[in-house]
């Protein structure tokens, strides 16, 4: 049996959202906890994951094996000083935030630590999780987790110094490539394209829908790539036109998520906190 059980959620943000629902589906019901400052962010909740229970942030030690800290570095050492008294060496704690070097939160509480990323299609039971094992957490302990995070997900465990680029890649990739479905419509519409934009959305969708279903089946990217565009063809043609700034374009959305992650500094823990 699985030594977690009951999951605690603080801070129902989007991500919160995200892993209370997927956490939802891999728990026996009744065993998914949050706790959260925010009333509009609590109401979300209980609209998104009414099998989860609220409660008060200090109660959350009694009630889960597990808590997942999903608030900014600005607030985690409030929300970690309050948790504090009830915590144990049994407490698994993760975070979801890339800036926060797990030795840090390991200083900050007894048991183990660990990092894990969301996606935004574990809402759905799909898309990836990354999971970081930190400090104290046991090979066992990790297994236990995945298995947790296979209900809702494929999770990969990665290096911690990997998280950066992971993360542009599983986490905010649905976004980032959403985006740039966005820009292929607009770039049709300045060229003068007179679709409406309710059919060139439908038609990216399709293609999305369909990449989709290719990868799930087994295929890889440059197979894609291989049976569309035939030598000479058109396919072809555009690829060639747009691959520098294609290539261009990720690196500079790359390099914003890196500095935008730098810009905010680590918490501090304990009494240098204040």
């Amino acid at each position: 049996m699985n030594k977690y059980r009951a999951v605690g959620v603080v801070g129902p943000g989007r991500m919160g959202l995200t892993l209370a629902s997927g956490f939802d589906r891999a728990l026996p019901s009744g065993e998914v906890f949050v706790a959260g400052r925010s009333p509009s962010g609590i109401a979300r909740l209980r609209e998104a994951v009414p099998g989860a229970s609220v409660v008060p942030l200090r109660e959350l030690p009694g009630r889960t094996d597990v808590i997942v800290l999903c608030v900014r570095n600005g607030d985690l050492p409030a929300v970690v000083e309050e948790l504090r008294s009830g915590l144990t060496e049994r407490h698994l704690v993760i975070t979801i935030n890339n800036g926060l070097p797990l030795r840090l939160l390991a200083e900050a509480v007894p048991g183990p630590v660990a990092k894990v990323i969301p996606s935004v299609g574990n809402e759905l039971g799909v898309g990836a999780t990354l999971l970081v094992p930190g400090p104290r957490l046991t090979p066992e302990d990790a297994g236990e987790l995945l298995d947790l995070l296979r209900a809702f997900s494929t999770p990969f465990v990665i290096e911690e110094r990997h998280g950066r680029a992971a993360t542009d890649l599983a986490s905010c990739g649905p976004a980032l490539v959403a985006g740039a479905a966005k820009a292929m419509i607009q770039a049709q519409r300045d060229r003068g394209a007179s679709l409406t934009a309710g059919l060139a959305e439908d038609l990216v969708a399709h293609s999305l829908h369909a990449l989709s279903r290719l990868l799930d089946g087994g295929a890889r990217l440059d197979g894609v790539i291989d049976r569309v565009a035939v030598p000479g063809g058109n396919t072809a043609a555009g690829l060639d036109a747009s691959r520098d700034d294609l290539v261009a374009a990720w690196r500079a959305a790359f390099a914003a998520t890196q500095d935008n992650e730098r810009s905010k500094p680590a918490p501090r823990f304990g009494p240098e906190a204040g």
